[in-house]
């Protein structure tokens, strides 16, 4: 895989996850980090009702931006890391899935931490009044966040992030693995799957992932717009999850985990397909290409 088709590739499934997803994304902060909403479908028709239908994209210009180097990351790295655990690609080891996606993570987590900074806070300006919420930008977010706490202050939560990230995508393929391993049997190549399997497998796969590592997610979005409001009042990623498991137990730690699961489907199912369709058709834009020199 060239650099330049795992750019384009990561390009064109990143977009196609985050336009699918990012509505879906813009309410489970909201739940994560403002306790006024009472659930999934009230805190979607508060947002449209009060701040309009372009409430729920606003925070994607930042993911967007930069889903073509993390994505080109994210996958390049898993195929190249698959390709020295297990000389069988076609049909790997789960644990081989397991170990490469979680690698992967830990790349993607290292460029989506200061990301997800700025989305999340974004995503919740609307609670701030320091700038009219219409005109608030990626760049006043980021000026903020610098006159607070300097450039370090760009990479608040990032370990948390991390974290999560490697727990998610280690889990998002080997369960994709295992998922299209089940539907191959024993004499199915990858290319006589229905397109249908692909979808399911990888729908299913983010639903999972997203769905044991929640919590992380919801440590995370707190750690990253603490101070944003105030002063700050969590020391560490470790003493915001025994607080809020204090205050809110096990139960309060998954608010929101509807609107993820919902989230997760659609946009998992899209973007592998559109990561592999992609890659085949520059592959086969090439070796016309090449046939015809």
């Amino acid at each position: 895989m060239s650099l330049v088709d795992g750019f384009i590739a990561g390009s064109v499934a990143g977009a196609a996850g985050l336009i699918v997803g990012h509505p879906f994304d813009t309410v489970k902060v909201r739940l994560q980090t403002c306790p006024s909403y009472q659930g999934v479908s009230h805190c979607f028709r508060r947002i449209v009702a009060e701040e309009g239908v372009r409430a729920l994209l606003r925070g994607m210009a930042a993911p967007l931006a930069s889903v073509s180097v993390m994505n080109a990351i994210f996958f390049g790295l898993y195929d190249n890391v698959l390709q020295n655990l297990d000389p069988n690609k076609d049909k790997p080891k789960i644990s081989s899935a397991y170990i490469a996606g979680t690698l992967s993570g830990i790349a993607a987590g290292l460029v989506s931490g200061p990301v997800e900074l700025i989305k999340c806070r974004l995503q919740v300006a609307s609670k701030v009044s320091i700038i009219p919420t219409a005109k608030l930008t990626n760049r006043d977010i980021i000026r903020t966040i610098i006159e607070q706490d300097g450039l370090r202050g760009l990479t608040r939560g990032i370990e948390v992030t991390i974290y999560r990230e490697l727990i998610s995508c280690g889990l998002y393929f080997a369960t994709y693995e295992a998922i299209i391993q089940f539907f191959r049997g024993e004499d199915k190549t990858l290319g006589e799957l229905n397109p249908l399997h692909l979808l399911a497998a990888g729908g299913t796969a983010g639903m999972v992932s997203w769905g044991v590592n929640y919590p992380v997610d919801v440590v995370k979005s707190r750690i990253q717009i603490d101070g944003f409001r105030g002063p700050a009042i969590y020391t560490s990623s470790a003493s915001c999850f025994r607080q809020l498991r204090s205050e809110v137990g096990w139960r309060g730690l998954y608010r929101g985990v509807t609107a993820t699961l919902v989230r997760a489907f659609p946009t998992n199912a899209v973007m592998l397909p559109a990561y592999s369709i992609t890659m085949t058709l520059l592959e086969g834009f090439r070796n016309h290409h090449l046939t015809y020199q």
